[in-house]
């Protein structure tokens, strides 16, 4: 057997459990099936770890047990298919969404997107920001006309449940609130300072930044918010605006 083949065959050994090698891994008196599942053990293990790395929360809530059961079934729905473990657990949200048991205790799978998207913040690219003294010079009458750019690093997240405050309560080693029907959504980026920054936001917040971040220009998400019933929109747009260049969300161009 040539080196590609016998590799080929230790890996589906490790992540299917076929049994297509036959002669040992090592001299000694270990098994085959000994030696392979020492090395199943210890991928599963890493991926877990993984995992618990990114959904501390989660961890947290499930404990052990359930947390590597939680782990076993996911790798099983999905291997990890990336070069970088960072990734494993992309998918988190959506399984705990869909997959019994979890499903039937829908804040799993909005503690998961929430935790997701902090992990996000912090490897997020880096992008030159933009600044209030950028815009001073920029004649009124082009104003209209101005596109902005999201950070890299935002999520922008439509909640239904407490899952931030259980979140918060967890981190801080505090009980945690029952979970509750919270329809919010949220703001998750990295600010620069570099620390991780999240916060509530209104729903004509959310709506201009889903404008902006489709490509309108400044006239379009006025023209928006005036069917969301703002009163003084160029005034309140503005405000937005300033906003979120002071909180380091709008990337310069």
């Amino acid at each position: 057997m040539n080196l590609h083949a016998w590799q080929r065959d230790l890996q589906a050994c490790i992540l299917t459990a076929s049994d297509q090698i036959q002669q040992p891994l090592n001299k000694g008196n270990i098994s085959r099936e000994r030696e392979i599942a020492i090395y199943a053990d210890g991928y599963f293990l890493r991926l877990a770890e993984a995992l618990q790395s990114n959904y501390p929360a989660l961890f947290q809530i499930l404990g052990d047990d359930d947390f590597y059961s939680l782990a076993r079934a996911y790798l099983h729905a999905h291997p990890s298919s990336q070069p970088s473990i960072r990734w494993f657990g992309n998918q988190l949200a959506t399984f705990l969404a869909q997959e019994a048991p979890y499903a039937s205790v829908p804040i799993f799978a909005e503690l998961a997107t929430f935790e997701w998207a902090l992990r996000h913040t912090i490897d997020a690219a880096d992008t030159p920001l933009l600044t209030l003294e950028n815009l001073q010079g920029i004649p009124d009458q082009d104003w209209g006309l101005l596109h902005f750019k999201l950070h890299p690093s935002l999520s922008i997240l439509s909640l239904q449940w407490n899952a931030p405050k259980v979140w918060q309560a967890l981190m801080a080693e505090e009980t945690p609130p029952e979970p509750q029907i919270y329809p919010q959504p949220y703001l998750v980026w990295r600010k620069p300072d570099l620390t991780i920054n999240w916060r509530s936001a209104n729903p004509a917040e959310i709506h201009a930044l889903n404008l902006l971040a489709s490509g309108e220009n400044f006239s379009s998400i006025c023209e928006a918010l005036l069917n969301d019933d703002i009163n003084d929109v160029p005034l309140v747009a503005a405000g937005f605006l300033r906003v979120w260049i002071e909180q380091g969300i709008i990337a310069a161009a």
